[in-house]
Order: C-alpha cells, then structure tokens, then sequence
C-alpha cells in the first residue's frame, strides 16, 4: 500500500487564498486506497467504484455515485473494492469566514467552530444527491482559483451544497466530548508515532505517552483503526521502509531508518507483509515502478 497522504496530512501544498484541492486517483487494485490521516480541511470524495469509507472507527460502505463528507479533523481510511477512479476534493471551509460573521448566517459559523457537522454519506438514491451533484460536479472540474472571479465561483458552489444541507435538514451536531476526547487519544498516537519512527517503540510506552492504562489505549486503538496499535506501528514501519528502499537506501540503512536494529527480523517482518525481501523489492519492483501489494 502507497502512502496517498500522512497520517497527519502534511503533503506540499501551493499557497493560496482559496485553499481548495483536487486529488483524482485511479485505482489499480481492490484493498486500501487511502491510509487513516486527518486534515484540516472539509473533503468531498465522489467515486466511480463500491468500496468502504471509515471515519472516527465507523464504516460506512458506498456505491458509484454516492456522495461522501469527511469533516475536518476526523479521522478517516477508505478501502476500495474494484478498479476504478474516485476523486477527492478537499476545501478549508473557514476561507470563507467572511460571510459568517453576521447573525444571517450563523450556520456557516457553526460549521467552522465545528458545532456542526456535514454528513458522512449521501447514496445515489437519496433525494439530496440530486440537488448536491451538479454542484460538487462543477467542484470537481475546476482549476485552482487563481483570481477572485474563480474564488467567488468556487464560493457559490460551496454555498449551494450548504444550502442543499441545510433547507434539508442534514447539517449534523458534532460529536459528544468525550468521544472526541478518545478520538484524540488515537491521532496523538498515530502522530507520534509517525514523528518517532525511528524509536525503538512499543505498546505499552505508546499507552504510557498517552496517559492510558495498555489494556484501554489498546480496545480505544483497535475501536477507532480496526487494527491493534502493534499491528498498525508495524505496517507503518514497513510501509515507510519501502519509500526508503525505493529512494536508494541500502536494506540496512531502511530498517535503521524505521528503528528495527536486527535485520533479520526486519527482513522477516518484510517478507510476511509483501511475500518477497526487501532486496528483491527494491530490484524488482522499484525499478519497474511496480509496487508491491499487501
């Protein structure tokens, strides 16, 4: 599995006014297609093919034509179940700030203070899809805004999806505090995990840096993620592993990289998620730009 974005979405970004980007991605193999990450941005996914779409340790599958919210924040992975394409459209919300500063409209700032919350999914059958697409469809074809004509365009659209939502009566309360308390838990982890990868690190000090007992950072970690903490770090060092590979480094410098001394048992651990070395990954698939599944 490539990595689309990072766990904390840190991908380069040009700088603009209007953040607003699109990411459409063709699928070449059914299983995970976008890695657990979150951002700060609203994104507004439209696939071409079935698949499932998790957020906050909620799955929530999907059709051809469904349309999809991921409220900044939450924590989020889709898996996708056939080739195809899907797109991905991601826009920071409060660049509009502007326009929410009276009482008119006080929804807008509710959403951006995060009281209120898009909905998860809206299928083809729904009677909101068909008043949402064109729209999202219009999003979906722009170009980066580049002066305040596209800027103000992009805008109207942003605002005939929140007043499809909102005439409808789809605008959600966000979630309680306590379970974003426990959300929060997880993307501390993940997070730093990612910033220390290099550590020797394991689950009961993840538990500990958490302030958690290692039995319920390990139940609220498999909760929200579907995969135990060790599990989860494992992949991420073999995935990170496999960037390195493919940048020139040697197998040991990979491994030490992610914080496995002993190479063979990173070799071993290389060889159980990918079926081959990392030598042979690194000859056989980099250089091929080819690489290998789960």
């Amino acid at each position: 599995m490539n990595l689309f974005l990072q766990y904390q979405e840190t991908g380069t970004r040009p700088m603009r006014d209007i953040p607003f980007y699109i990411y459409d991605l063709k699928v070449t193999e059914p299983g995970p297609h976008v890695p657990i990450h979150w951002h700060e941005e609203l994104e507004i996914i439209l696939p071409s093919v079935p698949g499932c779409l998790e957020i906050d340790g909620n799955r929530f599958p999907f059709q051809e034509g469904d349309i999809m919210f991921v409220n900044p924040y939450e924590l989020h992975a889709t898996r996708i179940h056939r080739p195809g394409q899907v797109c991905h459209m991601l826009l920071r919300s409060d660049c509009f700030q502007f326009l929410h500063d009276t009482a008119f409209f006080s929804t807008g700032r509710k959403l951006t203070e995060g009281e209120l919350s898009f909905p998860t999914l809206i299928t083809s059958d729904d009677p909101a899809n068909r008043a949402l697409l064109p729209p999202i469809l219009q999003m979906a074809a722009m170009k980066p805004p580049s002066d305040e004509a596209m800027a103000f365009h992009l805008a109207s659209l942003f605002f005939s999806i929140l007043s499809t939502l909102f005439a409808q009566n789809r605008l959600l309360p966000s979630a309680p505090d306590q379970h974003a308390l426990c959300i929060r838990y997880v993307k501390q982890s993940i997070r730093y995990m990612y910033l220390h990868l290099d550590e020797k690190l394991s689950v009961p000090f993840l538990a500990d840096t958490a302030g958690l007992s290692e039995g319920y950072y390990t139940r609220l970690f498999k909760k929200y993620t579907h995969t135990s903490p060790a599990r989860f770090l494992s992949d991420l060092k073999l995935e990170t592993a496999c960037t390195c590979l493919a940048s020139g480094l040697t197998v040991t410098e990979a491994a030490q990289k992610v914080g496995i001394d002993n190479i063979s048992h990173f070799i071993r651990l290389f060889k159980q998620k990918y079926g081959i070395t990392p030598k042979t990954y690194q000859h056989s698939y980099c250089f091929n730009n080819n690489p290998p599944q789960n």
